[in-house]
């Protein structure tokens, strides 16, 4: 009889003993993002560009590209991001729906600091990086829960993001392919207390080259 009891007593502690376990290491769950915008339609951000690319087989086979050549000259000069529209952020509830209602969204327009206006290519191409890195504030580690870290610090496949939220910036990566032969995409340092990236490299990864765009955050 005492055995059975001692047995029984055993049974119960470990039984305890391992729900504190895993209560202990469940994780805890993310709490519901209360999204909204730190930016304003009509708010302008100054970015100096600095661009640069390699070229192991272009230049072999005389190969060339007018649009990231007229990128590459624009090394050291300084864009003015205009907000053009802010999406509504209702019903982003996952990974899918917030990449279609939020980071697909054209958000920014860019000209030259003087005024004038980039060739239409070449703007596209400008104005992805910081308009695809504008995020919602309110719900950051909501964003983090969607996408794994940053490692490796650029996505190795098509269609994947990377995120982290650090104590000073919040880090968001996501990459693009034609399925052919080029592969593009950007990461970019965003600040926690309006959404802005404070930097963003875009990258392109062409089969005869690779396109580097940086756009730092310039002080006002």
């Amino acid at each position: 009889m005492k055995w059975r009891c001692l047995a029984a007593t055993t049974m119960v502690i470990v039984f305890l003993a391992g729900f504190g376990v895993f209560w202990v290491t469940r994780p805890l769950p993310v709490p519901e993002p209360n999204f909204e915008w730190g930016v304003h339609i009509g708010d302008t951000f100054r970015y100096q560009l600095r661009t640069h690319a390699t070229y192991p087989w272009s230049l072999m086979f005389g190969v060339s590209n007018q649009t990231y050549e007229d990128i590459l000259g624009l090394n050291g000069t300084t864009v003015v991001a205009n907000m053009t529209s802010l999406p509504l952020l209702d019903g982003v509830f996952d990974s899918s729906t917030f990449f279609s209602a939020i980071v697909n969204v054209s958000r920014v327009d860019c000209v030259l600091a003087n005024g004038s206006e980039l060739q239409n290519a070449v703007e596209g191409i400008i104005a992805s990086a910081p308009s695809g890195c504008i995020l919602p504030i309110g719900g950051l580690p909501f964003i983090d829960s969607l996408y794994p870290d940053e490692t490796p610090w650029f996505p190795p496949y098509p269609g994947s993001f990377a995120s982290k939220v650090y104590p000073d910036h919040f880090f968001f990566a996501h990459i693009q392919s034609n399925g052919i032969d080029a592969m593009w995409g950007w990461p970019g340092n965003i600040t926690l207390s309006d959404g802005v990236p404070t930097s963003v490299q875009w990258k392109n990864t062409h089969q005869y080259f690779t396109v580097y765009i940086d756009l730092i955050l310039a002080e006002s």
